[in-house]
């Protein structure tokens, strides 16, 4: 939708349920969720509809995606074994590597500066904000809540300093 006009356009036209759109840094390409294939998986996007083409292949479930702020890498939900991962893949579809192993983690958000990822995690019982580094190392609780924390996205004006 144009916000100045109102103006609504539809991108996707097919009956699938396409889900989760999300914009490029250039704001040129939109990677959202689809399951045309018959399972949830990431697909990208010119802005304008066109060019549709399927990023994941691996897994029957795959969602969630947040662009690298270089705009070279997509990090999503993966599911294993009925719970989620964080997964990290190249927009051209290879290197596919998957980040978590403990819990169910959903929900990645990658940080302004490329360099961490934050995500929600219910490894400890309840769901819980968790922060790592883009290359999934150095995992760390950010809440210990006894309410469950979910659906996180960085801020882009704080200046965010992990150093202990």
């Amino acid at each position: 939708m144009d916000s100045r006009t109102g103006h609504l356009e539809r991108l996707t036209h097919n009956w699938a349920i396409d889900t989760n759109p999300v914009f490029s840094p250039t704001g040129d390409e939109i990677a959202f969720t689809s399951d045309r294939s018959g399972t949830q998986q990431i697909y990208i996007m010119d802005a304008t509809g066109a060019g549709v083409r399927r990023l994941t292949y691996n897994g029957k479930y795959n969602d969630l995606a947040d662009w690298s702020p270089r705009g070279d890498k997509m990090v999503f939900s993966h599911q294993i074994g009925g719970q989620f991962q964080i997964a990290v893949i190249d927009v051209t579809g290879d290197n596919m590597y998957i980040l978590t192993s403990r819990g169910s983690n959903e929900s990645p958000s990658w940080s302004p500066d490329g360099y961490h990822i934050l995500f929600s995690s219910n490894r400890m019982g309840t769901s819980q904000l968790y922060v790592m580094n883009w290359d999934g190392t150095d995992v760390r609780r950010l809440t210990n809540t006894q309410s469950d924390n979910k659906t996180p996205v960085w801020s882009p004006r704080y200046r965010w300093n992990f150093k202990t």
